[in-house]
């Protein structure tokens, strides 16, 4: 008698379907070359997915309830955790740049995702953050420069054919042509004479910090 074949789990399409992304991108991902990834009938992935839109969505949720919040051992207040938590968004889609474009284009609503963010908030409360009408716009606002950064940082340029791996190994050797390239112009090249290069990664810390020495809190009533 021919055994059963093992089911296909929805974590198992899960799982595939990032190793597809992180290898050829989110544009190469179709149900069919999915299947043929699970060893399985090319319709095996819609018994769990309507189809490659909501695929995409499960795939962002997943990344939000992997996110592992960091620790507050040593962190001095709630700012620096802030800044700790976006460092470890970032390199997190690093990991996976494949699903940069994903995460930045699917708001956080399921209960598993919303109930880590809500984590995170209680955290930046007990160490000091105010209990402010405009904490929750701080802290999209922060996850919405993260994504961006990492975007434009580890994801392939659109319209390209490299995959972001490529990308990402491009990225020292593209720097240096753009310093030079810089250095050439009347006023840019004061800015870059004065000491100043182009880093992602420290105009990412610089911003970071910027927005969140900065916010406009609601300033409490006057008796």
């Amino acid at each position: 008698m021919t055994p059963r074949p093992e089911r296909i789990s929805r974590a198992d399409v899960l799982s595939a379907a990032l190793e597809l992304i992180d290898a050829d991108g989110l544009d190469q991902l179709t149900m069919r070359r999915l299947g043929t990834a699970l060893g399985a009938d090319p319709m095996t992935a819609y018994r769990h997915f309507a189809g490659k839109s909501d695929l995409a969505a499960a795939l962002a949720d997943e990344f939000w309830t992997g996110l592992s919040l960091p620790s507050t051992s040593g962190v001095p207040d709630w700012r620096a955790y802030a800044h700790e938590l976006m460092r470890a968004i970032r390199t997190e889609l690093a990991a996976h740049s494949g699903l940069i474009p994903i995460v930045a284009t699917h708001p956080i609503t399921s209960p598993a995702a919303l109930a880590v963010a809500d984590e995170a908030i209680g955290i930046l409360l007990g160490l000091g953050a105010p209990v402010d009408p405009t904490l929750g716009d701080l802290v999209n606002v922060l996850v919405m420069i993260t994504v961006a950064s990492a975007m434009g940082e580890f994801s392939a340029p659109a319209g390209s054919e490299s995959t972001a791996a490529e990308t990402t190994e491009a990225e020292g050797e593209h720097d240096d042509t753009e310093a030079a390239l810089l250095s050439q112009l009347p006023h840019l090249g004061r800015i870059i004479a004065a000491g100043w290069a182009p880093s992602a990664e420290r105009q990412f810390e610089a911003g970071i910090g910027a927005i969140l020495h900065g916010w406009p809190f609601a300033l409490p009533p006057t008796s």
